[in-house]
């Protein structure tokens, strides 16, 4: 029988990673606050569907673009989708 190495690559342990923080943990408590206000003022201006698709927009690019810029995307994507909706139903 052959002898197993203690050091051997494979029987090495997990490399540990930090902890999250708390602020990475606990999402902050007024974060639906902006795209809610958003979506309520594209739904007044442009109909429902504009401010759907503008608040799943925010939290779609909330991770890739950080509150604000998500903000203004889904703001933006949210106005386009209205007004195509709304040129594609009058035509």
């Amino acid at each position: 029988m052959a002898k197993e190495d203690r050091h051997s690559p494979s029987q090495a342990p997990a490399p540990r990673t930090q902890p999250e923080t708390l602020s990475e943990k606990k999402s902050r408590s007024w974060d639906w606050l902006w795209p809610t206000i958003l979506a309520v003022v594209i739904v007044k201006v442009f109909g429902l569907v504009g401010g759907l698709v503008s608040f799943g927009c925010y939290y779609w690019l909330k991770p890739k673009l950080g509150t604000w810029g998500a903000v203004a995307a889904a703001g933006g994507i949210g106005v386009v989708v209205a007004i195509g909706l709304m040129t594609v139903i009058r035509t």
